[in-house]
């Protein structure tokens, strides 16, 4: 069920859906026959993968405490499928300065009507099974927050191979343990390891990187002010806006003048003492960055694209467009 909303210190939602995904809008034209970008794409059923994460997201945190940042470049998809969303949980995003700021806008918002405020980041590109059993995770994860000062959760998922296109935790140390659930501190972020190195990574119990994590906005904000204070400067100018009649020409100025910054590697990275990870256990998980992983994903839950049906072994995106549509036809 929701939490209910009874005043401040709630927990909050932000959804990442401002992102391109130039890696894999060439296999969406040719498979899907869209031109939009793989989060307002429906893969399977008529739920794109932005509907998919807002629907699951909603099991936990209520439609009006979840704010989505998007690209106004989108907007015939924004109108589209965002279009009974609660007032004021569409954040527009001039322009895209990576992961950071992508979070930032948002919690700004957030911050300015709940200063106590917990939240929780999802990307808009994941597929996930056992949506259930995963937000449980979510509900552990914001427990530990409200009892650790200063904490950052991430949810990393048990490995099922040494994959090499995602992102690796290397746990420490356990803070805290509940009937079988167990936080550690993250010892190390390792990104897109060799495939030597992501063997070894799977063979010590590492685990993938799902980018999903809870936290206060208010840690989250004191973070970016020691760690990249020239970005806190620009989003503090930001939050003294909202509400005003400058709010909006000042976001577009000052993402304008911007240096793009990942959150992993601005923060998360750079203050391992405050960062611990939640290890997720028996959820399909996966990270939709390339067709092949789509294509590896549906083969697995038996909802394979239409023009598949019966045709060749896999997609091979390095390729040209001509030459991979020759291996189906």
């Amino acid at each position: 069920m929701p939490i209910e909303n009874s005043g401040k210190g709630q927990l909050w939602g932000i959804v990442l859906a401002a992102g391109e995904g130039n890696r894999i809008n060439q296999f969406i034209r040719y498979w899907y026959g869209v031109h939009s970008p793989k989060q307002y794409v429906a893969f399977t059923g008529k739920r794109s993968m932005l509907q998919h994460t807002l629907n699951r997201v909603e099991k936990l945190i209520p439609p009006e405490r979840t704010l989505t940042v998007v690209n106004p470049s989108h907007i015939r998809e924004i109108k589209t499928q965002l279009a009974d969303r609660p007032q004021n949980t569409i954040i527009y995003q001039p322009y895209n300065r990576e992961t950071a700021p992508g979070v930032l806008l948002p919690l700004i918002y957030i911050f300015k009507r709940d200063p106590e405020a917990r939240v929780a980041i999802f990307p808009s590109d994941h597929f996930i099974m056992e949506e259930d059993r995963f937000m449980n995770y979510i509900e552990f994860g914001d427990k530990v927050v409200r009892n650790f000062a200063n904490q950052i959760v991430l949810l990393g998922i048990q490995p099922e191979a040494p994959e090499v296109d995602y992102g690796w935790i290397e746990p420490a140390e356990t803070i805290y343990a509940e009937d079988g659930t167990e936080v550690r501190r993250v010892g190390r972020f390792l990104e897109k390891p060799d495939p030597e190195s992501a063997l070894r990574l799977f063979k010590k119990g590492c685990l993938w990187n799902t980018f999903v994590s809870i936290t206060k906005a208010s840690t989250l904000i004191e973070m970016t002010e020691k760690y990249l204070p020239q970005i806190w400067s620009r989003f503090e100018r930001m939050l003294s806006a909202i509400g005003t009649f400058r709010e909006l020409s000042i976001i577009e100025r000052e993402y304008r003048e911007m240096e793009p910054v990942t959150l992993s590697r601005g923060i998360f990275e750079r203050n391992l003492s405050n960062v611990a990870t939640l290890e997720v256990q028996n959820v399909f998980w996966s990270d939709w960055g390339s067709g092949d992983r789509v294509l590896d994903t549906l083969n697995r839950v038996g909802k394979r694209p239409v023009r598949l049906m019966g045709k060749g072994r896999g997609w091979a995106e390095q390729r040209p467009y001509a030459a991979a549509a020759h291996d189906f036809l």
